[in-house]
């Protein structure tokens, strides 16, 4: 038994190891994840090259695949599912700030910029203090979690299609798929705070909206709420 203990302890090292591995492997300048509405940036301190972490950790994937929650289902129309998901991507784009963009936003780097053409991540790193960012499209997604994600849903290019599919994703990574589609919203921002630094409860030390101004941009997208 407790050679059985060594040899899982020992796994979980590994693992942890290659995870990490994974994670630091192609990163470039630091990145911050949000543009930043006008006004914030006074808001923000120095902080050097902390960032979110877009991606899940393998203890997170343990976390989410052994959670109930992940798997609570929908109980809910599939065109109703839909317009929730489509609500819900509207909702972190306000967040994010690149909603009231040209283009909805698809082309929008961190703190405004636009760039042109969609063949891929623009890999454009804006300056911000001490720090800089790639951050870019209407979900403002960085270079190494967009590499990530390209590989992994075979995504063509960086056009509005595939950064919807990409933020989609980053939604299920953190087991709040099925949450979206059902309309428990409250439920789904928190489980992807982590994703999105402008979301309640993201802990970045960065300015993050409220709650209450979520639901209504939610809400005024069409989304629908099953919460009590």
């Amino acid at each position: 038994m407790t050679r059985a203990l060594y040899l899982l302890a020992g796994a979980v090292v590994v693992l942890v190891a290659v995870d990490l591995a994974r994670r630091q492997a192609g990163q470039g300048a630091p990145e911050w994840g949000g543009t930043l509405p006008d006004g914030w940036a006074d808001l923000v301190p120095e902080w050097g090259a902390s960032e979110p972490d877009q991606t899940t950790t393998f203890f997170e994937d343990v976390i989410v695949n052994l959670s109930p929650s992940t798997y609570a289902p929908s109980n809910v129309a599939p065109d109703v599912a839909a317009a929730n998901v489509r609500a819900f991507l509207d909702m972190i784009a306000y967040a994010e700030g690149t909603a009231g963009y040209p283009g909805g936003g698809y082309n929008t780097l961190f703190a405004g910029g636009q760039f042109e053409g969609f063949a891929d991540h623009p890999r454009i790193y804006v300056p911000f203090r001490t720090t800089s960012s790639s951050a870019a499209g209407r979900y403002q997604i960085l270079a190494r979690t967009w590499d990530g994600l390209q590989g992994k849903l075979n995504l063509p290019d960086f056009g509005p299609a595939s950064q919807d599919a990409a933020a989609v994703e980053l939604i299920r990574e953190r087991g709040a798929l099925g949450d979206v589609q059902a309309g428990r919203t409250v439920r789904a921002i928190g489980k992807v705070a982590k994703v999105w630094a402008s979301l309640p409860g993201a802990g970045y030390n960065q300015p993050e909206r409220k709650l209450t101004a979520l639901l209504q941009a939610y809400a005024g997208a069409g989304g629908t709420t099953t919460e009590a």
